[in-house]
């Protein structure tokens, strides 16, 4: 049930069981104090009572006329302006000698005190008696006998009154404290979460197209900052991933429309007049170019979308780097003729690595330094074999990317250029692809780039220096 209780309903509670228990403990230490001074009262009473009696039971055995019933009267007397005390004077043999009682009051059985005086309690018919009781040596006289026991009694009953009320006025007090604390705590509930329900109204204008709001901090108490902060700091990553996903949306639209316009536009073409079979089949052969095209491009996305989802099945074995990036370098030097780059290697390293995997990712990388490569420019591809981490660095001249682009070049469909400038070839996904194989591997995929050059570092395990000249290679994170 305690679930279902809002956070108002619970503190008041929890205030007014703490007032209680904090009155109840108050009250108890009261009732105690009360109880025992009124018993060290009482027994100061009883004590000095005892004193009273025996100096009169010493005073009446010197006198001539002495006599129990005598002595009786004098000291019944004697205590008449007490009309709570009676006492009992008990012989050796356990005859009754002396009993001032106005009432048959019932009464425990003489204690016999023989070494020291009693102190005793009891409780009649709802009526509280405290007495003191206290062997008396007699001086050695006819007729008497050698000692007696003395039990002065005392009725308590304005005391226990007395405190009777006080128990129950502490009772109503009680039940006032409990009802002031449940609204105190209520009201104490109330204002002390005034913050909460003004961050509340502020969280609720938040919504997809409204993700720029944030809670402010100087509205909150200390206890909230860490909570609100956690929270800020997430509608900062769903701000950026909402605008990650419309970008990625109207990329993904304008990438994909390019082949889409080429097969409708062929086919309308062919088909507007009757043509002979070379013409269909000129138009056929276009036709599977954008096929291929689009077919590549729904590829590369299923293959980021295993990444995304940690389905990217490797086959590691041992792999020399360099024999890789040779191979590479082989493939691509038609290219890199062609637009008057140069291609150079240096360095060693072995990996454990899928190589199907990682020749894609180079290859992405390689392809990407040789399009931004100007012409008489060179593609530098460093290795090196660290105790920690294997580095493969691939540098190229060519304009600067800005800092602020750095962290986005691995994002889908993304160029530095323009995010939305259709590539010459290519679809847009080589470096997301690239960072994807490189992150499945354990390993980190950054991008430093300034005026000389811009420079891709993959480390693969095994804290490593960047291969790029003037910095290190800040980190681009995908989210």
């Amino acid at each position: 049930m305690g679930s279902y209780l809002s956070l108002t309903a619970r503190l008041s509670m929890l205030f007014s069981l703490t007032m209680l228990a904090i009155w109840g403990l108050v009250s108890l230490v009261l009732m105690q104090s009360l109880e025992q001074h009124f018993a060290r009262q009482d027994e100061d009473d009883l004590q000095g009572k005892m004193v009273l009696v025996k100096n009169l039971l010493t005073a009446g055995l010197k006198d001539d006329d002495f006599g129990w019933p005598e002595l009786a009267s004098r000291l019944q007397h004697a205590l008449s302006g007490y009309g709570d005390h009676f006492l009992q004077i008990q012989g050796a043999q356990g005859a009754l000698l002396v009993d001032t009682r106005l009432t048959p009051t019932p009464l425990p059985a003489f204690a016999r005190a023989d070494t020291a005086p009693l102190t005793e309690s009891w409780t009649v018919d709802g009526t509280h008696y405290r007495s003191i009781t206290e062997r008396v040596a007699l001086p050695p006289l006819a007729g008497s006998p050698s000692f007696v026991r003395v039990r002065v009694v005392l009725n308590t009953r304005y005391h226990q009154h007395f405190i009777d009320d006080i128990h129950i006025a502490l009772l109503w007090l009680t039940g006032g404290i409990a009802l002031i604390s449940i609204l105190l705590g209520w009201f104490a509930s109330r204002a002390g979460l005034k913050p909460l329900r003004s961050l509340a109204r502020i969280s609720s204008r938040i919504s997809a197209s409204q993700l720029d709001h944030r809670l402010p901090l100087s509205e909150a108490p200390a206890e909230l900052h860490a909570p609100i902060q956690a929270f800020n700091n997430m509608l900062d990553r769903l701000e950026d991933s909402f605008r990650r996903l419309t970008d990625f949306s109207a990329d993904i639209a304008h990438e994909l429309r390019t082949p889409v316009n080429s097969l409708m536009m062929q086919t309308q073409v062919a088909l507007s007049q009757p043509r002979d079979a070379a013409d269909y089949r000129e138009a056929l052969y276009a036709n599977l170019s954008a096929a291929e095209r689009l077919g590549r491009m729904i590829n590369e996305m299923l293959f980021l979308a295993k990444s995304d989802q940690g389905r990217l099945a490797l086959q590691r074995t041992p792999l020399e780097l360099a024999d890789e990036l040779d191979e590479l370098i082989e493939f691509f030097e038609p290219l890199a003729s062609e637009q008057q780059v140069r291609l150079h290697r240096e360095g060693r390293g072995v990996v454990q690595g899928d190589r199907a995997m990682l020749q894609r990712a180079f290859s992405n990388l390689l392809s990407n330094a040789i399009r931004y490569t100007p012409a008489q420019g060179e593609v530098r591809i460093s290795l090196e074999d660290n105790p920690q981490e294997v580095t493969v660095a691939v540098a190229n001249p060519g304009p600067p990317i800005p800092p602020a682009q750095w962290s986005r070049l691995f994002d889908r469909f993304y160029r530095a250029d323009s995010a939305r400038q259709p590539a010459t070839d290519g679809t847009g996904l080589g470096l997301a692809i690239a960072h994807a194989i490189v992150t499945g591997h354990g390993g980190t995929l950054s991008v430093h780039s300034d005026e000389r050059e811009t420079c891709f570092t993959a480390r693969f395990p095994r804290a490593g220096l960047s291969l790029c000249r003037d910095g290190a290679a800040a980190p681009a994170h995908r989210q």
